[in-house]
């Protein structure tokens, strides 16, 4: 493969651009955040304890960060009934069919704090007698002043997209679940291992591929699907070129008829699937090669789904910067979002 040019190749790990440098901050972060899950464990887990169900509310990427943390939870406390929604959708009238019961535990999920729409739906569960438990960056938000209890992010200031927040967030909400380890050995192993598993090096080696694709198409199960609903976000921000996230079964139901030599697949997955689950990928990768369609296989290397589900987050991150600069579409904060979306932050009356 030829080596980078343009942007790229004056790139490094941490910069110079502020994705980089974020992105660079994230094993710091999470270390930060999963000491502070730590010290408010006691009160985490009498919260936990006690309801009837856990309710995940989130927008935007945080809503990838629930939709990643979701099956991984599931999995570890299967006692436990967990409900994903949408901030927007219980704000705007409960428009998904479901509803905040008195005994739900929310956990809603803002850096900021002061996202419209999570703010109004924990401010709607806290009237319907549910508590509340925040995870912010920002201790003193109108987010955390509405929760029962607020557990502070370490991400601090993000001027770019969404990626050390992300990846505290999705500590954050691992360490409630009691998906990750919160003591510091453990956490001090994780963030080590963070560090060797993303690799900019590898991000790299991709990005010539991924830069050149007409469409990418992330696909995952579980877990990995929400990944890849992260990665689909990050695309759209900064890679600024077509993508589409889905199942494995979602794309060959029916997506799979869009698709040309001239995409590229990114399929994700964990270190160890069933036998059944190992058979499905196969006879899809079997399907692409027919339609000669490259796939880019990123498949995680920790062995325990909580620490694999951070570092698919952290190398998914490393994957749409360096796609980015490689295409030369990279552009610091944004140039929509910021102009013509917020400004409608009065949607909700």
């Amino acid at each position: 493969m030829a080596a980078p040019g343009g942007p790229l190749a004056y790139a490094s790990a941490e910069g110079p651009d502020a994705m980089g440098r974020e992105i660079a901050q994230g094993p710091d972060a999470v270390e930060a955040t999963l000491a502070a899950v730590e010290a408010l464990s006691p009160q985490i887990a009498n919260l936990v304890a006690e309801a009837g169900r856990i309710v995940l509310v989130g927008t935007g990427a945080s809503l990838a960060v629930i939709r990643i943390a979701a099956p991984l939870w599931r999995t570890a406390r299967q006692n436990v009934s967990l409900l994903v929604r949408q901030a927007t959708e219980i704000a705007l009238g409960d428009l998904d069919g479901a509803w905040i019961e008195a005994t739900d535990v929310v956990v809603a999920i803002s850096q900021s704090g002061s996202s419209p729409e999570t703010l109004a739906a924990a401010r709607l569960a806290r009237v319907a007698g549910a508590r509340v438990l925040a995870v912010t960056a920002h201790p003193d938000s109108a987010l955390a002043s509405t929760a029962t209890l607020s557990v502070p992010l370490a991400s601090g200031e993000e001027t770019g997209a969404a990626t050390k927040s992300a990846l505290a967030s999705l500590a954050a909400v691992l360490g409630i679940a009691v998906c990750l380890r919160t003591d510091s050995a453990s956490v001090l192993g994780l963030r080590a291992d963070l560090g060797a598993r993303a690799t900019w090096t590898e991000a790299v080696e991709a990005a010539e591929l991924l830069a050149g694709a007409r469409h990418a198409w992330m696909l995952g199960f579980g877990a990995e699907e929400g990944i890849a609903a992260a990665a689909n976000l990050l695309w759209h921000e900064k890679v600024i070129r077509p993508a589409t996230a889905a199942t494995p079964s979602e794309f060959r139901h029916g997506l799979i008829e869009s698709v040309v030599p001239q995409d590229v697949v990114l399929l994700i997955s964990a270190l160890d699937y069933g036998e059944r689950t190992a058979g499905y990928l196969d006879r899809l990768r079997g399907e692409l090669r027919t339609l000669d369609v490259p796939v880019l296989e990123l498949r995680a290397r920790a062995l325990e789904p909580g620490p694999a589900a951070l570092e698919l987050l952290f190398r998914v991150q490393h994957l749409a910067r360096a796609t980015a600069l490689a295409a030369g579409t990279y552009r610091e904060q944004f140039a929509i979002l910021r102009r013509v979306v917020k400004p409608a932050d009065n949607l909700l009356g």
